[in-house]
């Protein structure tokens, strides 16, 4: 009764997060573990401790048999330190591993030396010079990303070469995967968040990499009157169009706005009424608003981000990437230390036997 009552408040507590149902999130992370036959026996791992549906990655390694199961945490606007603490818990009491991720709120050196898997998620992050010097000389770094998604200054590449740290991305086309396809669905979610009914509207597409190509395949399957373009400076695709979606996560310049392909007064004078969708890419949101344009979700974006996650969509793309990322990690770290491969020999390895992608800086 005492279990049954524990496992109770557990749920409770995870439904307070906004997880809706938490049962069925271990049962996601056993079926993604059994799908990868993800296997961390021996295996220390450093990641972060995070709230919603980020929780799940020190529990996905924990479920995987790692040995140890690091986690940093610091407060954030999401949550708090003690939050994360209290929801992570909750989700090992669920998964029947109460106290298996130690926690740490200090980032401390010590934990890189420890860990023979380091994931590049928030907390973890910048994987530094300093970082690099302090780990093992055989340890790895998984990257819960694709390759061409990477950003300079998460991971000192220079740092981990001279060491001899193998660095892989992941692979989010993997057969059974197919991470990246969720792109497409949260697209449509954030045109149904900003009121464009989808059904009916002309819808834009603004980029130039993967995002644009999944999301643009994606609307044209369920029937949306969906166009593309690379550019937007011929401002005459924009006629009447009900939303522009910019999904450009590569390009580093400002897509609408001051030195972009075209001005908020410029977009304004050929169609006032249509949404900007900030999918991924640069856009002035100050002078869009100004000019009378409605942008979604209207935040300050940087380059090589997303203004919403694949987590908006619910927990499965996270289980489902982190352990990927963490598969990498695994075929990566045993060939270093079990089958003893140089870094060359590891990388080629992984790329045959998991959901790898070799980085290209």
């Amino acid at each position: 009764m005492i279990c049954f009552d524990e496992k109770l408040k557990a749920v409770e507590t995870l439904r307070q997060a906004g997880l809706v149902n938490p049962r069925r999130i271990v049962e996601l992370i056993r079926k993604t573990i059994n799908f990868l036959q993800l296997d961390l026996t021996g295996l220390t791992i450093l990641t972060e401790a995070a709230s919603g549906p980020y929780v799940v990655t020190p529990l996905i390694a924990g479920l995987a048999g790692a040995e140890r199961v690091l986690a940093l945490v610091e407060d954030s606007k999401y949550a708090t330190s003690g939050d994360v603490v209290t929801q992570t818990r909750a989700l090992e009491s669920l998964c029947c591993i109460e106290g298996r991720t130690e926690i740490h709120t200090s980032r401390l050196l010590d934990l890189f030396a420890h860990a023979d898997i380091v994931t590049n998620l928030g907390f973890v992050r910048p994987i530094d010079r300093a970082a690099v010097a302090a780990m093992k000389p055989n340890a790895v770094v998984s990257l819960m990303c694709e390759a061409w998604e990477f950003r300079q200054g998460d991971v000192d590449l220079d740092a981990c070469q001279s060491k001899g740290i193998a660095v892989l991305g992941t692979n989010e086309d993997y057969p059974g995967l197919k991470v990246f396809d969720y792109s497409g669905w949260l697209c449509l979610k954030m045109l149904f968040d900003a009121q464009i009914e989808v059904h009916k509207s002309e819808i834009l597409v603004v980029g130039s990499d993967k995002f644009s190509s999944v999301i643009r395949g994606h609307l044209k399957r369920c029937g949306v009157s969906v166009r593309w373009t690379s550019t937007l400076k011929d401002v005459e695709i924009v006629e009447d169009v009900d939303a522009i979606v910019v999904a450009d996560y590569s390009r580093e310049g400002m897509i609408i706005g001051p030195g972009g392909d075209l001005t908020a007064a410029d977009l304004a004078a050929m169609a006032s009424g249509l949404t900007v969708i900030q999918f991924a890419g640069r856009v002035d949101v100050p002078s869009l608003t100004e000019s009378g344009i409605t942008v979604y979700p209207g935040i300050e974006l940087e380059s090589r981000r997303m203004a919403r996650t694949l987590a908006e969509l619910g927990v499965r793309p996270v289980v489902e990437l982190h352990a990927g990322g963490l598969k990498v990690g695994q075929v990566l770290a045993r060939a270093r230390q079990s089958k003893g491969l140089s870094v060359a020999e590891s990388v080629e390895y992984a790329l045959a036997h998991s959901p790898a992608q070799a980085i290209i800086d």
